[in-house]
């Protein structure tokens, strides 16, 4: 029986878990990279950055035209 190969510490759980924290959806490569996580954490884990990236975006675009919305309406009222 062969001893284990250590993954390299890119690869390793926390470094895994931090880069996503930090760069999110860009971090996905090194999860499906990542020898210690299983095929469905993977899976998982890109679905749930997937989501979560989805509504980020959405909610950002609803934000801006609320902003848009209060700076005309502070515009009008200064007028």
């Amino acid at each position: 029986m062969q001893p284990k190969k250590k993954a390299p510490w890119f690869l390793t759980s926390l470094t895994v878990t931090v880069a996503i924290l930090c760069a999110g959806p860009f971090a996905l490569p090194l999860v499906w990279m990542s020898p210690e996580l299983k095929r469905w954490h993977k899976w998982f884990i890109t679905v749930l950055i997937a989501v979560l990236t989805i509504w980020l975006f959405k909610t950002s675009v609803d934000l801006y035209k609320i902003l848009l919305r209060e700076i005309q309406s502070l515009q009008d009222a200064m007028r």
